[in-house]
């Protein structure tokens, strides 16, 4: 990871800090049965001795059946778990406890980094604490369909409460199916349809499942990452690393599509990401204020090849909603 080594020892120390608070609190669980069914206490005594007297007999030569020393701690755990299902506990309730269940609390699985470590360093350097705080409230258990008008707009087949259920549904369906097929979306439609809020509601339901998410806007995306990297090529690190994850990471959000500044060199970038995570089965969503007309004369056609090939494109349609959410406060 390119990470300074003050970076990485500050995001390692909350690794150690899970590992600390999750041994203390099994430890006060330990503490509790053994109290509440003194029985257990013994088991796992007998069940370390056990491992000791193995390690010492083989030391002096004596033979030990590895066998019937399992089949006696199997014996033993199971009696332990019947004990703590007939006091009400859960069976799980003394194993190890872990933050990341993937690398346990250590930031890495074999000689790769873990997931929740690339998600943390992602968050460290474009400091996503903001987004993360927007997601608390901005996903799908907070979606409330009833701002979308069931009444048909004269322009469209289907009424925008319509719509954006089936739009809602694919947008379950896409999180559903999430990294099994590398599927792309296209969110398009007026201002404050829903386009980011849905964008996020995806985003929460990607980073919980342990994904690496990047969400950035087209203006900052271009005329900042990119720009830094490859025109100014001022060797900035928070840059570099973010421009190495527009390629890398698992869902990569471009928000706002079309309000960057249009130029042949934005262009070719767009390009050359949208290519590149398509060939590498990496998922990418888009939202824009833009038609499809708009998007068609803005951009060039082997961009418009890529997107309408490869994306599921959903048009968003009705009121704005600050404004729905102003009249029924009001």
């Amino acid at each position: 990871m390119a990470l300074t080594d003050t970076q990485y020892d500050e995001i390692m120390s909350t690794y150690y800090e899970n590992q600390f608070k999750n041994r203390s609190l099994l430890q006060e669980r330990k503490e509790e049965i053994y109290h509440a069914i003194p029985r257990i206490a013994e088991i796992d005594e007998m069940i370390a001795q056990s491992s000791i007297d193995a390690a010492r007999n083989k030391l002096k030569g004596i033979d030990v059946s590895v066998e019937n020393v399992k089949s006696q701690n199997a014996l033993l755990a199971e009696e332990k778990t019947d004990l703590l299902k007939q006091h009400g506990y859960d069976a799980d309730y003394l194993k190890p406890i872990y933050t990341c269940e993937i690398c346990q609390d250590t930031g890495r699985v074999g000689n790769e980094y873990c997931t929740c470590f690339k998600q943390a360093s992602l968050s460290f350097l474009y400091q996503q604490s903001t987004i993360e705080e927007t997601l608390k409230v901005e996903n799908f258990s907070h979606f409330n369909l009833e701002y979308y008008s069931k009444e048909p707009d004269g322009t469209h087949p289907y009424t925008p409460y319509d719509n954006m259920k089936s739009i809602l549904d694919h947008a379950h369906s896409f999180v559903d199916s999430f990294n099994e097929q590398g599927d792309n979306l296209l969110f398009y439609g007026g201002t404050g349809l829903g386009k980011t809020y849905l964008s996020n509601c995806i985003a929460k339901e990607i980073l919980d499942a342990n994904h690496t998410v990047l969400y950035q806007s087209a203006v900052h995306l271009f005329e900042d990452v990119c720009s830094d990297v490859l025109m100014k090529k001022n060797n900035n690190p928070y840059s570099s690393k973010l421009y190495h994850y527009l390629f890398d990471c698992d869902l990569l959000i471009i928000d706002d599509l079309g309000t960057e500044i249009n130029t042949s060199f934005i262009s070719s970038q767009l390009y050359d990401i949208l290519n590149t995570r398509m060939r590498e089965n990496k998922s990418t969503l888009i939202s824009t204020n833009l038609t499809l007309q708009e998007i068609s004369q803005r951009y060039s056609d082997r961009i418009i090849s890529r997107i309408l090939s490869s994306y599921q494109v959903y048009n968003f349609y009705g009121n704005d909603i600050r404004l729905v959410k102003r009249r029924a406060n009001i």
